[in-house]
């Protein structure tokens, strides 16, 4: 076919439309991208494909303890959880190492992938762990909830989008992706109901063997037949080369790793526990909490909930997620790098204000969380609740430094009025003017000024009772200053000075006294040497 009898990108998708109007009616709309004709840019797309499709460059090189140690940093408690899923890893990747140093050798013919089940509720640090981990190793991470699937050929997405998702995150380097992990979350929501066996169940029994396949090795082409805008593009390159290439991945190194709540399921390991243990052992009466009876689930427990046992036999390492009480609770707040204080002090930092959270209030946000029953979840809850009319207000005052105390965290609404009542509101303007001023004091003379919180309020009166910006009113102030200031940087080596009330009211005197000062820093009084010498 000749370049110039070649359909155009908007005559195939117009009559792609009409196509899909036809079968699946007028309330769907079909949205692709364009691909380009020229033989060129083909050429590039085609090298492009190749040079992506070669071996990663990942090296690993760490040990369960030091993937631990890592994880420590960040996640709070679940220790068994965190030592399984260390050594998962190691193990798993080691053999990765293998196979990009010798593709040929023989103990890959043996080896079973140690995909990864984690039970526990929500807000207990599941997909933060899984998240981090990917980050500590530097391979493509994908997390999906189990809900949004259904089998193939049915309305909604299906699992291989798992491994595109990957590829897209690996930035198209489907070498790079075969060695990816992938989180699916809310796996238990994939259990088929028992009034349902033996019938179509589109997103649990389906599902799940779709799943099987993508845990075992499989090669899968990312232009699947029932994607329509693989279609559109394979039909393309069909036009263009005659032909149209496969894009392979191999999922055999792709870790797998699946969590739920599993509600319910302790109730059925209680009932085997019970059912085994009556009149020959006492253990079963001293696991009292559900925690404790997720750490007895065997195989058949999980068959029974829902799962077939081909899935959940692809599952070999299960670790179970605590609760976390309100110690563990502080604890995130006070010691992991990823804590939500940080959130909070960058949101009000934001308008200038240093926010410091006390040991007190933070106990008393973990002891509120903890009522919700939401794990970590709950401390967003809690906090967004007490600080939502602070971070309201106090952008539009002058306070540029906050303490949030456990008073705070008790009576949010009283504590607010408190400062309110010393800090007005709607200084804003005039607030950034005076903030402008000390960042153009800095670039003028690279000395940096600071005004504290009461010469601030001070020039903020002033200005609007002298009705002339504050930035002006700065100005004709400190207008000599930069001589004095320098002379105290001669005697001190002082670059920053903070300005208080008592200066900006009368600048004269009290720019004379932080010279002065500067001098007896040296042990030497000028000025009452020289009032010695006149006498």
């Amino acid at each position: 076919m000749s370049e110039k009898n070649f359909p155009s990108h908007e005559e195939i998708q117009r009559e792609f439309e009409d196509f899909v109007k036809k079968r699946f009616g007028s309330n769907v709309k079909v949205i692709s991208h364009e691909f380009s004709l020229h033989p060129k840019t083909q050429t590039k797309q085609a090298n492009t494909a190749s040079r992506n499709s070669t071996s990663s460059d990942l090296t690993f090189n760490l040990k369960p303890k030091d993937v631990k140690a890592y994880l420590d940093r960040f996640i709070i408690e679940q220790d068994e959880a965190k030592k399984a899923l260390s050594i998962a890893l190691c193990d798993h990747y080691n053999q990765v190492n293998d196979h990009l140093k010798n593709p040929s050798s023989r103990v890959q013919e043996n080896y079973a992938k140690q995909n990864v089940l984690i039970l526990g509720p929500t807000g207990v640090g599941k997909t933060y762990m899984i998240r981090q981990i990917a980050r500590l190793i530097g391979v493509p991470f994908v997390k999906a909830d189990a809900t949004r699937f259904t089998e193939t050929g049915y309305v909604g997405a299906n699992v291989d989008d798992l491994i595109k998702e990957l590829v897209n995150q690996a930035g198209g380097d489907i070498g790079r992706a075969q060695y990816g992990i992938v989180y699916l979350d809310e796996a238990d929501k994939l259990a088929t109901p028992r009034h349902l066996v033996g019938g179509r169940d589109v997103s649990g029994r389906g599902v799940q063997m779709g799943l099987l396949k993508l845990m075992e090795e499989t090669e899968l082409d990312l232009r699947a037949a029932h994607d329509p805008a693989s279609q559109m593009q394979a039909f393309l390159e069909m036009q263009q080369k005659g032909k149209v290439e496969r894009q392979l991945v191999n999922t055999r190194h792709i870790l797998f790793i699946v969590s739920g709540a599993f509600t319910g399921l302790d109730t059925l390991i209680s009932k085997r526990l019970n059912k085994n243990n009556i009149g020959f052992s006492r253990s079963v009466q001293s696991v009292k909490t559900r925690d404790e009876v997720y750490n007895y689930a065997e195989t058949q427990d999980f068959i029974e909930y829902g799962f077939e046992p081909e899935f959940i036999g692809r599952l070999p390492v299960r670790v179970s997620c605590h609760h976390l009480n309100k110690d563990a609770l502080f604890s995130i707040l006070k010691n992991s790098e990823g804590s939500l204080i940080r959130q909070y002090e960058f949101a009000f930092a934001a308008y200038g204000i240093d926010v410091k959270f006390c040991d007190k209030a933070l106990q008393a946000i973990a002891r509120k969380a903890s009522v919700e029953k939401t794990g970590a979840r709950g401390l967003m809850t809690i906090l967004e609740k007490i600080l939502r009319d602070f971070k309201f207000m106090l952008p539009s005052t002058h306070i540029l430094n906050l303490e949030i105390t456990e008073a705070m965290i008790k009576h949010p609404e009283k504590e607010l009025r408190k400062l309110l009542k010393n800090f007005p509101q709607d200084d804003r303007d005039e607030i950034k003017l005076i903030k402008a001023f000390e960042s153009l004091f800095f670039a003028e003379h690279r000395m940096k000024l600071y005004f504290d919180a009461d010469a601030i309020q001070y020039l903020v009166q002033r200005a609007k009772s002298e009705q002339i910006p504050a930035d002006q009113l700065c100005r004709d102030l400190l207008q000599s200053f930069e001589h004095g200031l320098k002379l105290i940087g001669q005697n001190t080596g002082q670059t920053e000075f903070v300005i208080n009330a008592e200066t900006v009211k009368h600048p004269r005197q009290g720019l004379e006294k932080m010279v002065k000062d500067s001098y007896k820093i040296n042990g030497k009084d000028p000025f009452l040497e020289e009032e010695k010498h006149e006498n």
